[in-house]
């Protein structure tokens, strides 16, 4: 059953025992973070009753090889979402209750855009809509597939909490995931929560290696990356790890502002960030760190492979940040593997 109960939850579970991946590894489509911007409200994370926002939806996917034509990572996407106010529940998942409509790009059957992601928008319902619905967040509840639509009756039985073996896809061949986004609404209009902010992405100590230091094109195909290091210098294609070589260091900062202080009764409590590190190649010493004031960075370790093809292997790298009170940020980063140079060791 390929059932999501919320992205606050897509990231918690990690490997217990040899037989599983761990939950950094990559290799298959995932929903794994919820962006909520709030229009004419820069910055903000939780909207009040009656604002206009707009959720973006990360998806990632292992690279695909340049035989497939084209290589696109994650494949074209399609969608369906339904914005919604839950019933008041306090166990199992949530479920819908009252409908939000219109919902703009909730529909994206197929989307105008092959390299779309989810960019939903609507209206947060009124103070007294979500006082008689005793809800204090909206929902946003549906289903993502690679290659072809969702599958609607499936949508809609997620959508009513049953919990029956359901594919989320038309062609049960096709990948797809459930999603649910919980999206809270603003208890502090005076003092609100912002989304933190990843501010830099060092590499071994020195700033993200070119030429994917901003990302990566969902259209670079797994091998063959090489090509993108011409033009380089020496000192920059060597900032790329060479396959069987030790680990690299990732250093992640956030902006000073980002673990904001809030009131809870009486007392005052500061932000703990929780970083959620994904590769799709290597292997990365850890699923999670947190950051806490007065840190603002935190280090971990990627190990790369043993081996690499001649003209290189692509490596994507997520990372992404959450406040534990609905804000969120991500970065996508890059590195091309190569093999060690004939007749030397790996560094």
């Amino acid at each position: 059953m390929k059932r999501t109960l919320g992205l606050m939850l897509l990231l918690s579970v990690s490997a217990c025992s040899e037989s599983f991946l761990a939950a950094w590894a990559v290799t298959d489509l995932r929903a794994v973070a919820a962006l909520v911007e709030v229009e004419g409200k820069p910055g903000r994370a939780r909207p009040d009753p009656e604002d206009d926002i707009q959720v973006s939806i990360l998806v990632v996917d292992q690279g695909a090889p340049a035989s497939d034509s084209p290589a696109l990572t994650p494949s074209p996407l399609q969608w369906t979402f339904i914005a919604c106010v839950p019933q008041p529940t306090l166990i199992g998942p949530p479920i819908c209750r009252d409908l939000i409509q219109p919902c703009e790009g909730c529909e994206g059957t197929p989307p105008a855009d092959p390299l779309a992601f989810p960019l939903l928008r609507f209206q947060v319902p009124s103070a007294a809509e979500l006082e008689a619905a005793s809800a204090d967040r909206v929902l946003l509840q549906g289903a993502i597939c690679t290659d072809g639509p969702p599958a609607t009756d499936a949508i809609l039985r997620f959508i009513l909490g049953e919990a029956d073996d359901l594919n989320p896809c038309e062609d049960p061949n096709n990948e797809g995931r459930f999603v649910t986004v919980n999206i809270p609404v603003e208890s502090a209009p005076e003092d609100p929560n912002l989304n933190p902010k990843i501010s830099t992405v060092f590499l071994n100590g020195r700033p993200w290696p070119l030429p994917y230091d901003q990302g990566v094109p969902r259209t670079a195909p797994r091998t063959g990356c090489r090509a993108d290091l011409d033009g380089l210098t020496d000192e920059q294609r060597n900032a790329h790890p060479v396959a069987g070589s030790t680990g690299s260091s990732i250093d992640l900062g956030v902006t000073p502002d980002s673990l904001q202080s809030y009131m809870v009764g009486d007392a005052t409590s500061t932000e703990e960030i929780q970083v959620s590190w994904l590769t799709d190649g290597g292997e990365l010493e850890r699923t999670f760190s947190f950051i806490t004031d007065p840190a603002r960075s935190v280090l971990t370790l990627w190990q790369p492979f043993p081996d690499a093809p001649e003209d290189g292997l692509l490596v994507r790298l997520t990372f992404v940040i959450r406040d534990g009170r609905g804000g969120t940020d991500w970065v996508e980063r890059g590195l091309c593997v190569l093999p060690p140079p004939p007749d030397a060791s790996p560094p």
